[in-house]
């Protein structure tokens, strides 16, 4: 098992060359707040490996989307052709082909616990994060209504 704590963006174009058969590259690093509440820019990290031949739905791939940056989002449908996927903060889907995917997380760490994906814990998580998809959004629509009618109505 290969182990790293580079960050990933100059990890990825190592990762196809790097990861053969069951090696797990560690404690990789990443950007962004898509992924909260799960995922925690600068505390937490994940563990990935190669993708096998065919994801199923809650896999959490590492692919290059289509600005060309390396993404994780979380598959919410498996299509014929590719992949449907949705951050856990985003509310856009996203279609991923299976070429697209350079690996798959197989772990994450919440400081120093190891919570591995096919834990009980963490797949109900899945579950009930993306049933509650459509409450979310609806509550996000609320809040920024809302929000501008707030900021609008306090100008002169």
């Amino acid at each position: 098992m290969a182990s790293s704590r580079e960050p990933a963006d100059s990890l990825i174009g190592a990762l196809t060359a790097r990861l053969t058969g069951d090696q797990v590259i560690r404690h990789v690093s990443f950007s962004g707040r898509s992924m909260l509440p799960m995922l925690r820019q600068g505390k937490d990290t994940v563990e990935v490996k190669k993708p096998p031949e065919r994801l199923k739905k809650y896999d959490l791939p590492m692919y290059r989307g289509p600005s060309g940056k390396y993404v994780m989002h979380r598959i919410v449908d498996v299509r014929e052709d590719h992949y449907v996927c949705l951050g856990d903060n985003t509310y856009a889907y996203e279609k991923v082909r299976p070429e697209q995917i350079v690996a798959v997380v197989c772990a994450f760490y919440r400081g120093d616990k190891r919570i591995p994906v096919d834990a009980p814990g963490y797949r109900l998580y899945c579950r009930v994060w993306c049933a509650a998809y459509p409450i979310r959004r609806f509550l996000r629509r609320v809040k920024h209504g809302l929000w501008r009618r707030l900021k609008c109505g306090n100008r002169p």
